[in-house]
């Protein structure tokens, strides 16, 4: 949030140093995340008082003007929409040299002389707006120097404000902060207004047809008010706190919500049916064009403010187009309400539209402060805009929210802060945050909360805003305390930390995501039934609104992003949960391990910085899981053929252990490479981390170490294309005699010499015996054995090397 220092200062009088109130601001939990001077002494520049406006004879769009600058008439060339006659705006004569560098000379636009610029907010350094020239609603004369107009440049912070406290999204807000934080008195603006009898048939009339969703609405009539321009100051201050001025009433309210937090709503009476306002559901597929000239479909979850003929405003969100504050309004409808969080939120992201409005609404504004900032803003319209605020103000407020009430206990706060502060101190923190302390005795107090901060609900939170006040960098780091438990179960953690170290072992690094996704990310890269996603309710965005069912997605993502920014190889692993719902408990989840590699994540390969093959990319994936299963070690495991998406038919597998289907691993389909602009082999890995994990924690067997030589055995095996290997291991290990020590296949071959349907697979048999060294008999009398299982089991022939 913009806030100009200056403005500060209207409600807390400070006399701190710059370095000092970020200091300040900073260990009290509100983060400053810029310091920017805004504005110039503009020397040179001052006001303008337009005399003439001509039309260009060579251009539509631009006018001859006659600027009277204090030192005579000036004829300026100005293609600004909103330039009037009589109008008041800056002025830059020629020789001056502007905030931006650019020093201005006689020129001649489109064959006619132009001897100055009037200026718009750009450039004299304001802010980046150039949609028209800064209008001044002064009694200065022209001639007069801009500084003494604007005052000298300004400070702005620029705020980061938590989620939890939505109080400090307004200028008092954060005075009140300071005010607490400094020890000084807070200073109020003032709300007063003359109410006067008006025209009956002008009175409002409100129906609330949903009090959940707004507990509070607040609408006043203003008579007889005159639009124009802002006075300077707060264009001004507007403009420092990132808002365009539009018209002394729009720029009111949005004053108003600045200073207080609190959104506003005018409206022109004459567009309203009857003056009667009903805040009511939309009904499904109901249209509306709204402020920003879009039209709108609406369904049922969108809360309207409308009158009996048809809508006009979303609210919290934007008002419609045919009910907004023009030249002609002569009476407002100001509105002031509150709405309830989620039900903005969930419009503003379903629309893809977020005002300053609807940010503050997200978060929880204070519904025991609507009705003063609607009287503040109706003060100052009276003020500045001529009107007059008639006897007829409804506030529609049926259940009114009670201050809660929080036991602090002294001791309590001490032994969490690990401070000796005293009791008096405590009190008097929480006093000066604006919190009523009473009844207290000598061990605890009774604190009383107000409604603007509905983030203090327990004990802790109090004792935070205590160590707030005490100064967090006065609070000790004493040294962590491990509790021991005996009978405790770590077994969990212990093998997540050995997986963690095997899988670095092998070279890959960890990369961690959030585990709320886009539907669209999922729906690329998985066929899961969308029904057995689970839906966040409010999300924070479209792009994280459920939980994912998969690692694989964001993985993908992972490697896009680095392959995007010219990285050339690596290899990846995250562990993380995996979500689904579930009909009989809601939802469960599942701890999931994912490996992503691509490029030559072996940099002792042969192939060099060759281009990496599918086929040696699905080696090392597959060499990956391997090495795991062996390591930790993982129970035997089977192999199917893998083709649903994402993965490429032929070279991806689904892993099954005991008949259970527990992950898959193979390469990235070619099609969804595409999609994502990948254009090299990718390797991916997901597996069920139960069967993985459940080994660690048990104790090893260790076998001897063998003495005796190993003598190896190769074979050549011609067989049908639809023969796998696992059908080759499978019936090796049924008639395997126990000297059989391991087999390898090295060698896949078809083509010429082997016949149509048919491939070469080669296999090394080694055999050894732990007790003895084995002759040249034995080992072929067993490699008999296991060449003639093969023949008979698969229909093989052996090849002749």
């Amino acid at each position: 949030m913009r806030t100009p220092i200056s403005w500060l200062k209207d409600y807390v009088s400070l006399d701190d140093s710059l370095d000092g109130l970020v200091e300040s601001l900073t260990f009290a939990g509100i983060e400053v995340e810029e310091i920017e001077t805004v504005g110039s002494d503009c020397p040179g520049v001052v006001v303008g008082e337009v005399t003439s406006v001509d039309p260009h004879p060579n251009a539509d769009r631009l006018r001859l003007c006659t600027v009277q600058s204090g030192t005579g008439k000036t004829r300026v060339v100005c293609g600004a929409p909103n330039i009037e006659l009589g109008g008041k705006y800056p002025f830059a004569p020629v020789g001056t040299t502007l905030p931006n560098g650019l020093t201005l000379k006689r020129a001649k636009i489109r064959g006619e002389i132009s001897e100055g610029m009037l200026c718009a907010e750009d450039e004299l350094g304001l802010s980046g707006d150039h949609d028209g020239l800064l209008v001044l609603k002064t009694n200065e004369i022209p001639g007069t120097p801009l500084s003494k107009v604007l005052g000298p440049p300004e400070v702005v912070l620029d705020l980061e404000i938590t989620p939890n406290r939505p109080d400090c999204l307004s200028m008092i807000g954060v005075a009140r902060e300071l005010a607490a934080l400094y020890r000084l008195p807070l200073t109020l603006p003032s709300s007063s207004i003359t109410i006067e009898p008006g025209d009956p048939e002008l009175y409002p009339q409100v129906q609330i047809d949903d009090e959940t969703a707004c507990p509070r609405y607040v609408v006043r009539i203003i008579d007889e008010v005159t639009p124009g321009p802002s006075p300077t100051w707060m264009q001004k201050r507007l403009i420092l706190a990132g808002i365009r001025p539009i018209n002394n009433l729009v720029d009111i309210t949005n004053y108003v919500m600045l200073e207080w937090g609190q959104p506003l709503h005018a409206f022109d009476r004459s567009n309203i049916t009857d003056g009667q306002i009903i805040v009511r559901r939309a009904r499904q597929g109901e249209k509306l064009r709204t402020l920003d000239g879009v039209n709108r479909t609406l369904d049922s979850d969108t809360l309207l403010i409308a009158d009996p003929k048809a809508p006009i405003a979303m609210a919290g969100i934007m008002g419609a187009a045919h009910s907004e504050i023009v030249e002609t309004t002569r009476t407002v409808l100001l509105e002031s309400a509150f709405f309830q969080p989620s039900l903005v939120r969930s419009t503003s992201q379903r629309l893809g539209l977020s005002t300053e409005s609807s940010y503050r609404f997200e978060r929880g504004v204070d519904v025991g402060m609507v009705e003063q900032a609607g009287r503040r803003a109706a003060a100052l319209i009276e003020e500045l805009a001529g009107g007059h605020v008639l006897d007829c103000t409804i506030d529609a407020y049926p259940k009114p929210a009670t201050q809660g009430e929080i036991i602090c206990r002294y001791g309590r706060v001490r032994r969490l802060l690990g401070v000796n502060i005293s009791s008096s101190a405590i009190q008097d923190y929480l006093e000066a945050l604006s919190l009523k302390v009473e009844k207290h005795t000598e061990s605890a107090c009774r604190v009383r909360i107000p409604t603007f901060r509905g983030d203090l609900t327990r004990e802790v939170d109090l004792i935070e805003e205590v160590a707030r006040m005490h100064g967090l960098d006065q609070i000790p780091s004493p040294a962590p305390r491990v509790q021991l438990i005996p009978d405790a179960d770590d077994s969990a953690m212990r093998s997540v930390i050995s997986l963690r170290k095997h899988l670095v072992g092998l070279g890959l690094r960890e990369i961690m995501n959030y585990s709320a996704v886009s539907p669209s990310l999922l729906d690329q890269l998985t066929s899961e039934d969308p029904s057995l996603r689970v839906i966040l309710p409010n999300p924070l965005s479209q792009d994280q609104s459920v939980l994912r069912t998969s690692l694989l997605p964001q993985m993908l993502e992972s490697i896009a992003r680095n392959l995007s920014r010219q990285i050339q190889r690596a290899s990846f692993f995250e562990i993380g949960k995996a979500y689904h719902l579930d009909g009989e408990s809601g939802h469960h989840e599942t701890d999931r391990l994912a490996v992503g590699i691509f490029g030559h994540v072996n940099t002792s390969h042969p192939l060099g910085h060759d281009t990496v093959t599918g086929e040696t990319l699905y080696g090392w994936i597959m060499g990956i899981w391997e090495a795991l299963s062996e390591a930790l070690p993982v129970a035997s495991a089977t192999f199917e053929a893998e083709s649903q998406i994402p993965w490429e038919p032929g070279h991806a597998v689904k892993i099954t252990q005991n008949g259970a289907f527990i992950g898959h691993l193979g390469l990235l389909s070619p099609k969804v490479s595409q999609e994502w602009k990948i254009h090299q082999p990718v390797g991916l890995l997901e597996v069920d981390l139960s069967p993985i994990l459940r080994p660690l924690g048990k104790a090893s067997t260790i076998n001897p170490i063998a003495v005796y030589p190993a003598i190896s055995r190769d074979i050549a095996l011609i067989v049908d294309t639809s023969v796998t290997h696992r059908q080759i291991i499978e019936i090796a290990e049924k008639i395997v005699p126990k000297e059989l020590e391991t087999i390898e296949l090295f060698d896949i071959f078809s083509g010429e010499g082997i016949g149509d349907g048919k491939k070469s697979l080669a296999y090394s048999f080694s055999y050894r015996s732990l007790e003895r060294t084995l002759t040249d008999d034995e080992v072929n009398g067993f490699h008999k054995l296991v060449s003639d299982a093969l023949v008979e089991g698969v229909n093989a022939e052996i090849r002749d090397h």
